[in-house]
């Protein structure tokens, strides 16, 4: 039995490189896998960080409360220009080149909108050089404890 085995063996046909060839397509599958999983990760840190510079920058600039109208009128409202220079300040502290800054016509809310690129570490070598998240916030006005202007959500 063990010399009919022996015979099999010695007249199958040649395999030598095959294992090689599977190995390389293994390697570059757990590589292309491990690019997702490492940069995928990164992308997900990237954009909750545009979110909280977007959202600290809408809160610096619905910080600015127009104190001349306050006072004359008792109505609370943006400075316009404050707020929009304030966000605008902020993200230019963070790092961002630009963002979007919006206050809203009646000055009540400011809307903050950053977007930013994020360098690839191994999806770069499936030619995946950068992702680009983005993050985008409005901020009220507060009075008080619990008063907003126009209103809770």
């Amino acid at each position: 039995m063990i010399a009919r085995l022996v015979r099999r063996l010695e007249t199958a046909g040649d395999d030598r490189g095959a294992m090689s060839a599977f190995v390389v397509v293994l390697v570059v599958a757990l590589l292309l896998l491990a690019g997702l999983v490492v940069d995928g990760g990164r992308a997900v840190n990237a954009r909750a960080l545009a979110l909280d510079d977007a959202e600290q920058a809408a809160r610096a600039g619905a910080n600015q409360v127009d104190l001349a109208h306050l006072r004359d009128t008792g109505e609370v409202r943006l400075d316009r220009g404050e707020a929009e220079r304030a966000a605008r300040a902020f993200l230019v502290a963070r790092g961002y080149e630009g963002g979007r800054v919006q206050v809203a016509p009646d000055g009540n809310s400011v809307t903050v909108e950053v977007s930013d690129r994020v360098r690839t570490v191994l999806l770069s070598l499936a030619l995946v050089d950068d992702f680009t998240v983005e993050g985008t916030a409005t901020a009220r006005a507060a009075v008080g404890i619990v008063d907003e202007i126009g209103g809770a959500p």
